[in-house]
């Protein structure tokens, strides 16, 4: 986690907004806060718990922190940004809080927001919540820290640096028992295990309550289901052997029955059907009249149809042949202009044709000179390249040919030294034997010593148990004596308590009124020194006012007149252009008229003067100039007259503006009398509030107020410094009494546990007596057979032997990797040169090949070359070819479009003779073919005797009928056959057989009974069949509940035996060991950074700290023997470690502060503590410094300086200072 940005507003003895920029000041690795007592050094790590966790730790925590409150502000308001994660997965976040008062001056609820940052303009930001339990939750989950944690994790608080350091084995213990929770290994495992027991008991009791439930499911309830369900199917069988016996009689019984019962229904139908004989015959008659209708109408239809064509065929006829003589003008025309195209095509297309075909050759001859001009181009190409590749061929073939020779040679000095190399068989045999027992003999006395060492660490260990048992008995003892006198000394101290606490807290309520109303004071003076500044701006702006009000005036009367006189001007023009008008009217008149129109005086259309007299006309130019000259003025006269008009108006606004602003600075000085009236009330009712509270606090002015709250602020402050020494020497005195009280029950437990180990290492001693006993019998044995294999060979010989082999076989096996190395590459090599050989004889082959090609395609290209110039005269041939295939193209089109036009008309020509010709003949026989169907029509209705079309179509319109009297007329006459062959049929299957009722039915009466017994077996196997797949099935639950029933009685025995361990402390205390271990091994290394190597942390053999001294000779001191600048970076280092530690329990923190007391530091120790500090500095891992001392101040790189608030006044501020 690293920090990026703090903002905090009234917290503390801040009032306005205040911004650390926690990038550029963690930029050096070490940062100091500066600032005087009580300035707010500690309140930027209350901002930034409030912000992260909503609770201040100094003050008991809290969701409304009522303390933290300015008195002078209504709103707290803190925000935190920060960075989590490391490369493309970190990320950044914003907490922000605000706690404020509402108008009843109530807390109300907290305003929260956690922000995800986005990480460019182009991501926008996601608020992840806004409810003040949800973020702590989710600022826990992302930082993966505790409010605790954190604090003990980031802040490492005044006085505490060496407590840890000097605290005895078991208190340290305690302490980090406390701080890593470790009573989750002690009290909450026990628990756990309990609760295992108890889980098992119960899971156990359910397990036999199943078992009960199953009831009598083993193996014997199995094996009885088993041959109950066998029964049951033999029996079924018996059954199912006597009903198929019955079976085949029954059912011939039945045949015949059903059959005789069917005879008699087939022999009542039938007699019904011949009833009907009549109806049916009258259904045949109606039906043969409908279907002659049907037939003959076709004949009826087809003649009134060849009629209307007759005569329609008729009058087309005559259209047709009117048609003809049209188009066979027009076919002429086209004949002649075809015929003129063909001439003139078939004395130029010869010519034009055989201009084409010897462009097309010599365009030909193009393409082929180009084509051997790449070809020629290319094969020289590939010549070079060959010739190339044979000059490389050549010098490769010379250098492999010499790697060949020298690899022979190689490789024939490998054979040799590998046959020097190898080993016989026998001697490797002979001693892998004997060093196999030289091991085994080795082996077996180590284990000799192992045992006799442990033999001495166990009695040494005895001998120390018991010298333990005493001196545990007598600290024993001592540690009750001083409970004892702790238990004393508290007494004696609440014996006399200081004040009480309501007079304290009256005095505090009185001193935080005269707070309050001083501010109020201040404020009313500050609002009536206000107040005075804005009756002068508003005397000011009244006067103001005043001058612009008369400068309106002035301007409104001097526009007014203006316009009058404008106005005199336009009337006098107006009167000059009348008088002119009058003196030329006739003339206005006379050339307005138009000759031909009507004159609008007179009426005349004739007007004998209209043109102007030449004598006269230079009289009537001077009139007509005069009058456009008043006309002028007059239009720019009244431009002016509306132009003023528009002033006037402007000058009026601007008038009743400034009345407006002049009577509302006016009404604005009324206002501002009765607002100091107000203020001088509000101030006169503070000095009677204050008055309310004391004699002493009725002053005349906030001053005086001010140095009286100063004094009595004084005073409190001197007796909550007594109040604060009588809590902190009560607690003193109660942790003492509850520390001497746990060491106390530690020792005791200590001598118990001390007790207990003697005697067991008493019985570890004989055990261990006994296996080193065991251990020398094995040990001669084996030296014994070693002996009896060694030979003529020695036992310091044996491992020399052995490596001497070992080297042989590493040099044969190198020897044989070389000469399978070197024969791979002699054979790569040799086939390498064989395939070079061959490939130098095919490219001095293909070299010549080309050259000869080369020379052919030269030849050709210039035998072309001559050819096309002669034919083209140097241009290009298609340009040529283009010009003869355009005008042939036009010819032929002409041609073509003649020809088309020909066609056309003569198609037309042949389509209209075709047509008349087609008429004709179908008018022909139109007419043949109506006579031959009235004859025939005629004919046919006389035959069927239906009479006239008339009768004919009647019947053809009920023609709907005859489907369904012909259906009728069907189904009488196939049911009357099916039942005659029913009847034969049930005759000859009945065969003179019969069967009465009373046969059938008790027939029937024994089958049944019979189906009744079998169904009766089927449903007891299937009863005893679900029986025993019910007792499987319980027996495989039963066989589970056996197999759980057993690991449950494991799991509770193992649980039971656990239990037993883990009474005591004994677990955690092992626990919180293993961490101290950890923690000082941490605590020596950043210890050895500071001290350039020369200090290291160890733990004793007591479990006290002990520092080893590498500048004496590693020489280990005890922690009391250290200086107290030794004393201050031990503490440092395992302070840094702790941090460090609890950080890896959650998030990863980049930063931390030591808020220590400096101040009680000699210059000396104070340098070597800066230097400490200086070389403690780790990437991305910043430390900050809280400290008062201009020293340190002065040795920082980055530096915040706090300055304090005023009473009553501006809050704390916030600057920083850099290198």
């Amino acid at each position: 986690m690293k920090p990026i940005r703090l903002k905090l507003a009234g917290l503390h003895s801040y009032r306005e907004m205040q911004e650390i920029d926690f990038e550029k000041l963690c930029e050096a690795g070490l940062f100091g806060i500066f600032g005087p007592t009580g300035s707010g050094k500690s309140t930027i790590l209350d901002a930034i718990t409030l912000a992260l966790y909503g609770q201040v730790v100094r003050l008991g925590g809290g969701s409304h922190p009522k303390d933290v409150l300015n008195q002078l502000e209504q709103r707290v308001f803190v925000s935190f940004t920060f960075e989590l994660g490391s490369g493309a997965e970190r990320k950044r976040y914003t907490i922000e809080r605000e706690f404020g008062l509402n108008k009843n001056g109530n807390w109300r609820q907290p305003e929260v927001r956690l922000i995800q940052c986005g990480t460019d303009e182009e991501t926008p930001d996601v608020v992840l919540e806004s409810k003040a339990t949800m973020a702590t939750a989710a600022v826990e989950s992302l930082i993966g820290l505790t409010l605790q944690d954190f604090t003990r994790a980031v802040v490492l608080p005044q006085g505490q640096f060496s407590r840890f350091l000097t605290l005895k084995g078991s208190d340290r213990n305690e302490m980090l028992q406390r701080m890593f929770h470790l009573h989750i290994y002690g009290e909450k495992l026990s628990e756990r295990v309990r609760a295992g027991l108890e889980a098992t008991r119960e899971r156990l009791h359910k397990i036999e309550l199943e078992k009960a439930a199953l009831g009598d499911a083993g193996p014997e309830a199995l094996e009885q289901a088993r041959k109950t369900w066998e029964e049951a199917a033999r029996q079924e069988r018996v059954y199912a052997e006597q009903r198929d016996g019955l079976a085949g009689m029954i059912k011939e019984l039945e045949q015949v029955y059903r059959w005789q019962e069917e005879l008699e229904g087939v022999r009542e139908r039938l007699a019904e059907q011949l009833a009907r004989t009549e109806e049916a015959a009258e259904w045949e008659r109606l039906a043969k009249q409908l279907e002659a209708s049907v037939r003959l109408w076709p004949q009826v239809q087809q003649f009134e149809r060849l009629d209307t064509e007759w005569k329609e065929t008729a009058v087309q006829l005559e259209d047709a042949r009117k048609k003809q003589e049209v188009v066979q003008q027009a076919h002429l025309q086209a004949e002649e202009s075809y015929v003129k195209c063909a001439s003139e095509l078939q004395r130029e297309e010869p010519l034009m044709i055989e201009r084409k075909s010897r462009l097309i050759q010599a365009a030909e001859w193009e393409e082929e000179l180009s084509a051997l001009r790449s070809e020629w181009t290319v094969l020289e190409q590939e010549w070079q390249k060959v010739s190339q590749e044979l000059t490389v061929l050549k010098q490769q073939l010379a250098r492999d040919k010499e790697s060949l020779n020298r690899l022979e040679s190689e490789r024939a000095e490998l054979e040799k030294s590998l046959e020097a190399a190898q080993v016989k068989p026998e001697w490797r045999d002979f001693i892998v034997a004997l060093r196999d027992a030289k091991l085994i003999w080795e082996r077996e006395e180590q284990k000799r010593k192992e045992l006799a060492t442990e033999l001495e660490g166990v009695e040494s260990e005895r001998r120390s148990a018991a010298s333990e048992l005493e001196m545990a008995q007598k600290e024993w003892e001592k540690s009750a004596s001083q409970l004892a006198e702790a238990r004393t000394k508290l007494a004696q101290l609440e014996a006399t308590p200081p004040s009480s606490e309501a007079e304290w807290t009256e005095k505090l309520d009185a001193l935080s009124q005269i707070k309050q109303w001083g501010r109020q004071w201040r404020e009313q003076e500050q609002a009536l020194a206000n107040w005075e500044e804005k009756r002068q701006t508003a005397q000011r702006e009244q006067e103001q006012a005043a001058t612009r009000l008369h400068a309106c005036e002035a301007k409104v009367k001097m526009e007014e007149e203006a316009q009058a006189r404008r106005r005199s001007e336009l009337e006098r023009l107006r009167a000059e252009w009348e008088q002119w008008r009058e003196a030329n009217m006739a003339r206005m008149l006379r050339d307005r008229l138009n000759p031909g129109e009507a004159c609008p005086v007179c009426g005349s259309s004739h007007h004998p003067c209209l043109e102007e007299p030449e004598e006269k006309k230079p009289e009537s130019d001077n009139q007509q100039a005069a009058g456009e000259s008043i006309r002028q003025q007059m239009r720019e006269t009244e431009e002016a007259v509306r132009h003023a008009e528009q002033q006037i108006r402007t000058a009026f606004e601007a008038l009743q503006t400034a009345k407006g602003e002049w009577k509302l600075w006016e009404q604005r000085m009324i206002s501002l009398g009765e607002e100091r009236a107000v203020l001088m009330e509000r101030i006169d009712a503070i000095r009677r509030e204050c008055a309310a509270l004391g004699e002493k606090w009725a002053v005349g002015d906030i001053t005086k107020l001010l140095q009286m709250y100063k004094q009595e602020e004084a005073a409190l402050k001197s007796e909550a410094e007594a109040r604060e020494a009588y809590r902190a020497e009560r607690e003193r005195l109660q942790k003492w009494a509850d520390g001497l009280r746990d060491r106390e029950a530690e020792k005791k437990r200590m001598y118990e546990r001390s007790a207990v180990l003697g005697e067991q290492l008493l019985k570890k001693e004989a055990a261990a007596k006994a296996r080193l006993e065991a251990a020398a019998v094995q040990a001669e044995e084996a030296k014994r057979r070693l002996e009896d294999r060694l030979g003529d060979v020695k036992v310091e010989e044996i491992e020399k032997h052995w490596e001497a082999i070992g080297k042989r076989d590493r040099e044969t096996s190198v020897l044989q990797q070389a000469r399978a190395e070197k024969e791979s590459l002699y054979q790569s090599l040799l086939a390498g040169y064989q395939e070079a050989v061959s490939r130098h004889a095919a490219l001095h082959s293909q070299q010549a090949l080309l050259g000869e090609r080369l020379e052919e395609k030269k030849r050709l290209w210039e035998q072309k070359h001559g050819m096309w110039l002669e034919r083209t005269g140097g241009q290009p041939a298609r340009k040529l070819l283009t010009t003869v295939e355009q005008t042939l193209q036009q010819l032929r089109t002409s041609l073509d479009e003649a020809e088309n036009k020909r066609k056309e008309t003569r198609e037309a020509r042949e389509e209209v003779q075709n047509a008349v010709v087609k008429l004709s003949e179908g008018y022909a026989v139109l007419s043949r073919q109506r006579t031959e169907a009235a004859e025939q029509m005629h004919r046919s209705l006389a035959e069927s005797g239906l009479g006239t079309p008339e009768r004919a179509g009647e019947l053809y319109r009920e023609r709907d009928r005859l489907v369904s009297l012909q259906e009728q007329l069907s189904a009488y006459q196939t049911e009357l056959a099916r039942l005659r062959y029913d009847e034969e049929r049930l005759l000859k299957a009945l065969d003179g057989r019969h069967v009465t009722k009373e046969e059938w039915e008790a027939a029937k009466q024994a089958w049944d009974e019979a189906e009744a017994g079998h169904q009766a077996a089927k449903e007891q196997v299937a009863v005893t069949r679900q029986t025993f797949a019910q007792v499987e099935q319980n027996h495989e639950k039963w066989l589970s509940i056996e197999k759980r029933l057993a690991e449950e009685m494991d799991e509770q025995s193992r649980l039971e035996e656990l239990k037993k361990l883990l009474e005591g402390k004994a677990f955690v205390q092992f626990i919180a060991e293993e961490k101290l271990a950890s923690i000082a091994r941490d605590a020596s290394y950043h210890l050895m950074r500071m001290t350039k190597n020369r200090y290291a942390l160890e733990i004793g053999d007591e479990g006290e700290f002990v520092l080893r001294d590498e500048g004496a000779g590693g020489m280990r001191r005890p922690i009391s023997t250290l200086s107290g600048g030794e004393t201050f970076l031990t503490s440092l280092s395992l302070a840094l470690a702790l941090s460090m530690e609890i950080q890896m329990r959650g998030g990863r923190l980049e930063f931390f502060f030591l808020d220590e007391g400096f101040g009680t530091l000699d210059p000396e120790l104070l340098e070597v503590v800066m230097d400490a500090l200086e070389r403690l500095r780790m990437d991305d891992f910043t430390i900050g410094v809280i400290s008062h001392v201009p020293e340190i101040r002065v040795r920082m790189p980055r530096r915040l300086i706090i300055t304090p608030a005023e009473p009553m006044g501006e809050g704390s501020t916030i600057r920083m200072e850099t290198e």
